[in-house]
């Protein structure tokens, strides 16, 4: 026992003293004039082993010296004391290894991978790396079927970012679902991740496409993530589907967020078509046109197709009637707002329709989010021209104004707020028979005095005007019909019509019918669309009347009696004013595209972002 403390002793001693020599360890002679320490391995086997320790054990060495060196066993590289800096200095050149956590879910392979065919610039994956600590990484993504993936590089930032790990080399065996498992290694470490797979193709088929056919499934939504429902469909020509060689793989490039992708194999030749999945989430309400790459065989081929993106749900002030009795005639209105599409009136069930105004796959004109379309300005009606102005000139107008029978707007106060909205971009569809509030609204956008006259003399009740044969106007051919050589009907009274007009003014507008027959103010205006600002006039307030369904005089808007209620023709209209002979009148589908085109509008060229 008393040896045990005798040691115990000594080694304490030793722990303590300092030694001023030279000293050198693995041989007998002298240690290099310039070495405090020198250690020799004769036999080449054995090296130096400095203090190892971990990132956190570290931090316990209190008052390091200056140049002290340590292992660090979290960065897996030597570290050592820089005191002019006051921080630990890596010895591995550059930053030392970054702290970042990787989800597995969030994974995702792509590109399409064929036996034989050499990886290229579509093939890697995407991995989101939520980094803790900047530093340098590095990524790989292994197989045993002749190709992999591997990149590295530096976070210079924490938080969560996007690495794209590029593949190389060639599948050297098809490999069918689930496919080929995918060992993924961060920093060297395992991630963990079991669930990366890839499914090898057998070598292609020969075939091409056809993008003129493209059809794209589901809604598209700016800021809304797309689903399984959003595919495209396209058709292709298999001129060589042999077995062993009949796998086609086609894919889109990235446009604003969105791409589509699929691979298969072909059973058969000859024309079918193929279904792509979509990807991403739109970040614009632009079109957007893809191109489709082809992995034929015979070479790769390409075509464009264009996804139109849903216009997003718009604000609408109908001005009609204060009651809401009368409120078919203004189309929007809080009562057919609420109320269930068959309670709503004609004119409404129309424009709520989501066939007609929807996100469905056949939906006419893509609008609304899925859940909302047409959000009704809570003062539609006859609101006081304070509140009123009030509404178009704030900070949040509304996109669309619809005004119907029987407003009135004839204050110069309110038809300024209205020409300024104009002005401002701000879209108006104004269907207006009042002569006092035509002339006013007239002269505040023309200018007073260029517009003398807008009675109420145009023909009567029952009256049908032929609308101009012009095939580019984006209303008289729009989305739900092309209206040239056609009609729309006169609603039970008189339609305003525009007098003394100068030439001035006809080279702003776009002149969609005038009075007809031999009448003393024939070739007067009675409907128009103005080429620079977001406006359509027409000189009759019942234009979108709708309750009479047999009458040949009144109710000119007509939709199908059951749903869906697409827009159509009313029969048998009158016409004897005009001396156009009783037919169809086209109101509705008149309607449709003018709020089509207000719609296009208000999203492109409007007086609110979107």
């Amino acid at each position: 026992m008393k040896k045990i403390f005798l040691l115990a002793g000594i080694f304490a001693l030793l722990s303590t003293i300092t030694i001023k020599a030279q000293v050198k360890i693995g041989d007998l002679t002298p240690p290099d004039s310039s070495a405090v320490l020198q250690v020799v391995s004769t036999d080449s086997t054995k090296g130096v082993l400095v203090p190892e320790m971990t990132e956190l054990q570290r931090k316990n060495i209190i008052n390091p010296a200056d140049g002290l060196l340590i292992y660090n066993l979290t960065e897996e590289c030597f570290n050592y004391w820089n005191a002019a800096d006051g921080a630990w200095q890596s010895l591995c050149g550059g930053m030392a290894k970054a702290v970042y956590t990787v989800a597995c879910s969030d994974i995702k392979v792509n590109g399409t991978y064929t036996q034989g065919t050499a990886l290229n610039g579509s093939n890697y994956l995407s991995i989101q790396a939520d980094v803790s600590k900047a530093g340098n990484y590095s990524i790989t993504g292994t197989t045993k079927n002749g190709y992999g993936f591997s990149t590295q590089g530096t976070f210079l930032n924490i938080g969560t970012q996007t690495v794209l790990v590029p593949g190389q080399g060639q599948p050297a065996n098809t490999s069918p679902a689930p496919g080929d498992p995918v060992t993924i290694t961060l920093s060297g470490a395992d991630s963990g991740c079991s669930n990366v797979s890839i499914t090898v193709l057998p070598p292609t088929a020969t075939y091409s496409i056809n993008c003129g056919l493209a059809k794209f499934n589901g809604a598209y939504v700016k800021n809304k993530a797309l689903t399984p429902a959003n595919t495209v469909t396209i058709s292709v020509n298999v001129t060589s589907a042999d077995p062993g060689h009949n796998s086609w793989a086609v894919f889109s490039n990235t446009v604003n967020g969105v791409s589509f992708s699929g691979s298969g194999q072909f059973s058969t030749t000859g024309t079918q078509t193929i279904t792509l999945q979509g990807t991403g989430t739109p970040t614009t309400t632009d079109p957007i046109t893809l191109t489709f790459t082809t992995n034929s065989q015979d070479g790769a081929a390409t075509c464009t197709a264009t996804v139109n993106i849903s216009i997003p749900p718009m604000k609408i002030l109908g001005l009609g009637d204060a009651n809401l009795t009368l409120g078919n005639y203004s189309v929007f209105n809080t009562t057919n707002a609420n109320a269930a599409l068959s309670a709503k009136a004609d004119n409404a069930k129309m424009a709520y329709d989501t066939n007609n105004f929807g996100t469905l796959d056949n939906s006419t004109v893509k609008f609304g989010d899925g859940v909302n379309t047409w959000l009704v300005d809570p003062i539609s009606g006859a609101p006081a021209a304070a509140a009123l102005i009030s509404d178009l000139t704030g900070p949040t107008p509304p996109d669309i104004v619809v005004i119907g029978f029987p407003y009135d707007g004839s204050a110069a106060n309110v038809t300024q707020a209205f020409a300024t909205y104009l002005q401002k971009k701000g879209v108006v569809l104004m269907f207006c028979e009042n002569a006092a509030f035509n002339l006013s609204m007239m002269n505040a956008v023309f200018g007073g005095g260029n517009v003398t006259s807008v009675p109420q003399d145009g023909n009567a009740a029952g009256a049908r005007y032929q609308f101009p044969m012009l095939n580019n106007d984006p209303v008289l051919n729009g989305p739900f019909g092309n209206l040239g050589g056609l009609f729309w009907g006169e609603d039970a009274s008189t339609t305003g019509d525009i007098h003394a007009i100068g030439t001035n003014i006809t080279s702003q507008i776009t002149v969609y019918s005038s009075v007809e027959g031999t009448a003393a103010t024939a070739g007067n205006i009675t409907a128009f669309r103005h080429n620079s600002l977001n406006w359509i006039w027409s000189g009759d307030g019942g234009f979108n009347s709708c309750y009479d369904h047999a009458s040949t005089t009144i109710c000119p808007f007509y939709v199908q009696q059951t749903a869906p209620y697409i827009p159509i023709p009313k029969p048998n209209y009158s016409g004897s004013n005009t001396g156009m002979g009783q037919g169809p009148v086209y109101n509705s589908q008149f309607m449709a595209n003018a709020l089509a085109w207000a719609l296009n509008q208000a999203m492109t060229n409007g007086i609110n972002p979107h």
